[in-house]
């Protein structure tokens, strides 16, 4: 379990494993759109299933961060360096059911679908031969595959960005030595 003072062993677990995975489908995202279609078909495919794979840890990973402690920041950190912290974090987790969601709609959509260890291939829900369904509404597969293609590079490239200030403030807090760098390498239960 977290404390006030840092992360347990779990919440530090799931940070690493999910960032290495993202910035693994962040890097062969860009580099497979290149490749020639011949080639593409195995790497969409494990693309498409690492995706699933993150969306179900991330699910897992924010149901840990509910029920624990949040750790406090340094004694004195200025209410807009807490509000910001907390919003970037905030909108990661927004970003990492964005990404794969965008994904697999856009999979879906196309009839290309995921496949998932154990489930074969799985389809988004409430997809039809007429399209994209909710209630009485709905909405062609080209349009929702349009949207979501448009929506999953944006997302990569506002996580992007994102990580470059994530990690650029944990470089900061190393400088500082004020410890909250520290926390989500060491035990400090």
């Amino acid at each position: 379990m977290n404390t006030e003072s840092g992360y347990g062993a779990v919440a530090r677990f799931f940070h690493w494993l999910v960032a290495v995975l993202l910035l693994g489908q962040l890097s062969v995202g860009a580099w497979m759109v290149g490749l020639p279609n011949s080639e593409k078909a195995s790497i969409y495919g494990n693309h498409k299933t690492f995706g699933l794979f993150i969306l179900l840890l991330v699910t897992f990973r924010l149901g840990w961060r509910v029920v624990n402690t949040l750790p406090k920041l340094p004694e004195g950190t200025p209410k807009w360096k807490t509000w910001a912290a907390r919003s970037l974090h905030r909108t990661f987790y927004f970003l990492m059911f964005a990404m794969p969601i965008t994904g697999w709609m856009m999979s879906t959509s196309a009839g290309y679908l995921p496949s998932f260890p154990g489930l074969g291939k799985v389809a988004f829900p409430f997809f039809s031969e007429e399209g994209f369904c909710l209630s009485d509404s709905c909405y062609s597969k080209d349009f929702i595959g349009g949207l979501s293609h448009d929506g999953h590079a944006i997302f990569s490239w506002i996580i992007v960005g994102l990580l470059l200030v994530h990690i650029s403030v944990a470089l900061w807090h190393l400088h500082l030595k004020d410890g909250v760098f520290a926390r989500i390498f060491v035990d400090r239960t």
